[in-house]
């Protein structure tokens, strides 16, 4: 045969039409039988089509496919910078070793059609973004045998999920610490959405280093928060229209500090000459916006990246045990964080922590 093998080639080899050669070579054999499925893949391997994922196919019986899955109730994948971050960590593993990425964005919480979209045989195995609390995804294990990892939720080990994520708990504990050695002894709190894992993680550790300090825990300065900057700003106005205020505000991510610091700046309240406020995530774009915020870095690149590693560990060794890896945050202190003025002097951390100049707010 001259030239490059084409389709109809491998199609006539196998004896069947270009559209059955077309879908099996897609990863689509579990539509035909599995002697036709053979005849295709060993036809295209003998004319050398496609050589690397034909081979990797006929080999070990694989696509060379990872499934990326956005959990229904997030935001869509083009309005979500964690899952673009983790994203980029996950290409950086996989393309080096041949892989495809499928993206998978089901919107609807039926458990049938998600499951119709992920498990159809065109992927290795799959990542999860960030699912949430009720999701269809949490019941992988009732649905399907293929090898999967959770990103951006740190789950409870009833699921039999591997994970990757930051260490929520951890990270907000040093948080909290930091806010209190700076002098705070009043201290309010916006709560992320009640649906996401890492809200409760971080809720939890911010109550239990106030305990553990002696600091009092005042609920109507604990407000309910969605990550979105509007229930910051919104949270404010519930909070500024108090008699009694806290001298510092953290919310559990850097979208509702922002929120919070604009309507700040419509009632003229100053940041943080009246009050403080700290955020989570270290979101780059709140810099770009001129908020000098103090908040927690944490590396969804390396998130993204640990778990496609993980991942295809999971499919060579079979089936492997859940796994979970946390990885620190960082404490990243900017100019929204103020001493409190009975104790504006205190001697400098030397836990983690990164220092970064800018003006006030």
């Amino acid at each position: 045969m001259r030239g490059k093998a084409t389709l109809r080639d491998v199609a006539e080899r196998a004896g069947c039409s270009i559209t059955t050669a077309s879908n099996i070579l897609q990863g689509r054999s579990h539509l035909y039988r599995e002697d036709m499925a053979q005849r295709v893949l060993r036809a295209a391997h003998e004319l050398g089509y496609r050589p690397n994922s034909v081979a990797r196919s006929l080999a070990r019986r694989r696509t060379a496919a990872i499934g990326v899955v956005l959990d229904p109730h997030h935001v869509r994948l083009t309005h979500n910078v964690y899952a673009h971050d983790v994203l980029d960590g996950i290409l950086a593993y996989l393309e080096p070793r041949d892989y495809d990425i499928r993206l998978i964005t089901p919107r609807t919480n039926d458990a049938a059609t998600v499951w119709r979209r992920i498990d159809n045989g065109s992927i290795d195995g799959a990542i999860l973004i960030a699912p949430v609390m009720g999701s269809p995804l949490l019941e992988w294990r009732h649905y399907s045998s293929l090898p999967v990892v959770a990103v951006g939720s740190t789950l409870p080990d009833e699921y039999l999920l591997s994970q990757v994520d930051i260490d929520n708990d951890a990270a907000m504990a040093g948080l909290v610490e930091w806010v209190i050695q700076q002098g705070h002894r009043a201290i309010g709190f916006i709560k992320g959405h009640p649906l996401h894992w890492s809200a409760h993680q971080r809720e939890r550790a911010f109550r239990r280093v106030m305990m553990l300090n002696g600091v009092p825990l005042r609920e109507e300065w604990i407000l309910q928060g969605d990550y979105g900057p509007e229930s910051g700003a919104l949270a404010a106005s519930r909070l500024l229209r108090q008699k009694e205020q806290p001298t510092a505000v953290i919310a559990a991510n850097d979208d509702m500090a922002v929120g919070f610091i604009q309507k700040c700046r419509e009632l003229e309240i100053a940041v943080p000459d009246t009050i403080s406020v700290a955020g989570f995530d270290d979101a780059y774009w709140a810099q770009r916006v001129g908020l000098q915020l103090t908040t927690i870095q944490h590396d969804r690149y390396q998130v993204g990246y640990l778990a496609a590693q993980m991942l295809l560990h999971h499919i060579e060794m079979g089936d492997a045990p859940p796994q979970r890896i946390l990885i620190p945050g960082a404490l990243v202190v900017r100019q929204s964080v103020a001493p409190a003025h009975a104790l504006a002097s205190m001697p400098t951390l030397t836990t983690t922590l990164l220092t970064e100049g800018g003006s006030r707010l």
